[in-house]
């Protein structure tokens, strides 16, 4: 079961500091819902779990998140993220492709794109949409927490 989410969303900061933002896996941890981030195993990967409630099933994935590419000059931040669930009932892998651009009034505009595939058995839920639902709610959580965070001031 794969999904695709597409976001865009604007912040009052430069590009410099949403990307200083996005590119901080404790900054990055605090706009997750139920994340927490367990170690970094080198300068591009880390290791966390992320608890969520897909239906009437509670369930915790704990895996890595790889920067895949970090672009600094472009502005394009591609991360890769695989977890299992600690019941057994599922694996999770997501792909995360984020560009930013300046946007009005020296703020920046940010392009987010997400596929996310989960399979075992977590995956019968999505035949009725609650996993897309969730994804949307958790991932706009995400987005909202992103422009109050920068809204505040520097990164971090």
């Amino acid at each position: 079961m794969a999904i695709e989410i597409e976001k865009t969303f604007d912040v009052p900061q430069s590009p410099e500091k949403v990307w200083g933002f996005l590119t901080d896996p404790a900054c990055i941890v605090q706009c997750l819902p139920g994340a927490t981030l367990l170690g970094a195993l080198d300068e591009r990967t880390f290791e966390g779990e992320i608890g969520m409630k897909l239906g009437p099933i509670g369930t915790v994935f704990r895996g890595t998140i790889t920067f895949e590419e970090l672009d600094a000059e472009r502005h394009r931040v591609v991360m890769v993220g695989q977890g299992k669930d600690e019941k057994g009932t599922g694996n999770v892998r997501m792909t995360m492709t984020s560009d930013l651009t300046p946007g009005d009034e020296g703020g920046t505009h940010v392009w987010v794109s997400q596929n996310v595939s989960l399979t075992g058995k977590l995956a019968s839920f999505g035949r009725g949409g609650v996993i897309q639902a969730v994804a949307d709610v958790v991932f706009g959580r995400f987005t909202g927490c992103v422009q109050e965070k920068l809204a505040e001031g520097p990164a971090g």
